[in-house]
């Protein structure tokens, strides 16, 4: 059973993602009230297309609408890790503009750009029409900010000058391993973005560390070399528990941490000068000055801003203001907000939107029928770090920090057993991640194994003193 999964996971080619079978979106015609509404916005636009298929496994009978941007097609990022473990390489298996509509429901998908929302009459603008609703779902996610570093996106599609990578995409994901074959010394440097960033917590520090260490051809080229992971903030990973694992695995490697560093510009030059240019330029946020790392080959990844057309939802903190439990907004009583745009302390990435989807989805229903929120969000969600060269550990959480068992190990100690575990627990992820993503798609799961029972419904007290 083991050497059938290890086959399907790994080294067998992959399928076309297709989301299974679905139906087809009505026509809308003349229609311009709408009962409820969903807004995919950011990146990728996945998270529209998951609260979608929440929506209509939920309320079979509810017309709803998807606004995604016309410019963009819903994408989904299924297996993008896998170019780095040399497994996929079949660039049509994944990153294509798919959409996936739920296997049953009645929804309808507008291709526009929202150019403005008007919340307090319950419009939205397009560029050549304007339609009303009575429930709005704005299912958001980051965007890239790619000029908050200097030359960062040019130096990326220049790969075979500037040995810059990132996992951002999917035409850049395929090339990490590259960045060992391609190592002639130099210090490696794996830089992070200020948090909260786009797919924050997944992280392939000791996955690119083996895979250097690995690789016979690099380790004569390693002497007087470092690995050297720097971060703006004070810790690799929000979540202090996980953050104190993903420390102790970095000093048994001697990987070098620099805390309080912000990238502001990548400098290089052609391959062929004689005096070639490879640095990258921090600000040290402690005293203000400016340090130079000078590198072979370098892992970087874009920050993220929350897109314009939200800016009138948002706080303070630039983030859409919602309820914690319910995702409600903290103004407008009929809107409510999922994904990394909706300000809940919790890192929202594509497992935890699983939860959100099906929380909103069982509000919206109630709240239709003239009743309360039951439904609760408590900040369930997961992510995947890759700990070695085909290990993984996916550790899980909720508000504050409690543990929550995804049935994926997060034993980085224990000397034999933690490493078979972690084999493990990377070959049945991989196995089931194709399978994951369509239940996913079509509204059918809540995260990992077992986890429907975070998301459930709590009585209002008012209605439970009637009941007695």
């Amino acid at each position: 059973m083991f050497r059938h999964c290890l086959s399907k996971s790994v080294y067998a080619p992959p399928v076309r993602f297709a989301g299974g079978v679905s139906v087809k979106p009505q026509k809308l015609g003349d229609k311009t009230h709408i009962e409820t509404v969903i807004v995919a916005l950011g990146q990728y636009l996945n998270t529209g297309n998951t609260m979608l298929g929440a929506f209509c496994k939920g309320n079979l009978k509810e017309p709803v609408a998807l606004f995604s941007e016309k410019t963009r097609p819903v994408m989904h990022e299924f297996s993008k890790d896998l170019y780095m473990h040399l497994s996929f390489k079949d660039e049509e298996a994944t990153g294509k503009g798919i959409f996936s509509g739920p296997p049953k429901g009645y929804y309808y998908k507008i291709d526009a750009d929202v150019i403005k929302f008007e919340p307090e009459n319950n419009k939205i603008y397009l560029q050549d029409k304007v339609y009303t609703y009575d429930h709005m779902i704005l299912a958001g996610e980051y965007q890239f900010d790619w000029d908050k570093v200097k030359n960062m996106e040019k130096s990326i599609k220049d790969f075979w000058n500037s040995k810059i990578t990132s996992t951002a995409q999917v035409h850049t994901a395929k090339m990490v391993w590259r960045t060992s074959l391609d190592f002639r010394g130099g210090n490696f440097v794996y830089s992070f973005p200020k948090s909260p960033y786009k797919n924050e917590g997944t992280n392939h520090i000791f996955m690119l560390f083996d895979q250097f260490t690995r690789d016979i051809k690099v380790e004569g080229q390693w002497y007087g070399s470092k690995f050297i992971v720097t971060t703006p903030d004070t810790f690799l990973h929000r979540i202090p528990w996980v953050n104190e694992k993903l420390i102790d695995m970095a000093n048994k490697r001697g990987i070098e941490i620099r805390y309080k560093r912000q990238l502001e510009e990548i400098r290089y030059s052609n391959m062929q000068d004689a005096h070639r240019v490879s640095d990258l330029i921090y600000k040290n946020l402690e005293t203000g000055e400016q340090e130079v790392i000078n590198y072979g080959s370098a892992f970087v990844y874009p920050e993220a801003k929350v897109p314009e057309v939200v800016k009138q939802f948002c706080d303070e903190s630039g983030h859409v203001a919602v309820d914690h439990e319910s995702l409600v907004h903290k103004k407008y009583s009929n809107v409510f907000a999922i994904g990394e745009i909706a300000n809940i302390p919790t890192i929202s990435n594509c497992i935890g939107i699983c939860a959100q989807a099906k929380v909103v989805a069982g509000n919206l229903g109630y709240l239709k029928k003239g009743m309360h929120t039951h439904y609760h969000y408590d900040g369930v969600t997961a992510t995947p770090i890759f700990t070695g060269w085909h290990k993984l550990i996916m550790p899980g959480f909720r508000y504050g920090g409690e543990e929550v068992s995804t049935k994926l190990t997060t034993d980085t100690t224990t000397p034999i057993l933690s490493s078979l575990m972690q084999s493990l627990s990377f070959t049945l992820f991989k196995r089931y991640e194709k399978k994951w993503f369509e239940k996913k798609l079509q509204g059918k799961i809540f995260g990992p194994p077992g986890w429907k029972k975070y998301v459930k419904g709590k009585v209002h007290a008012e209605e439970e003193k009637a009941k007695h």
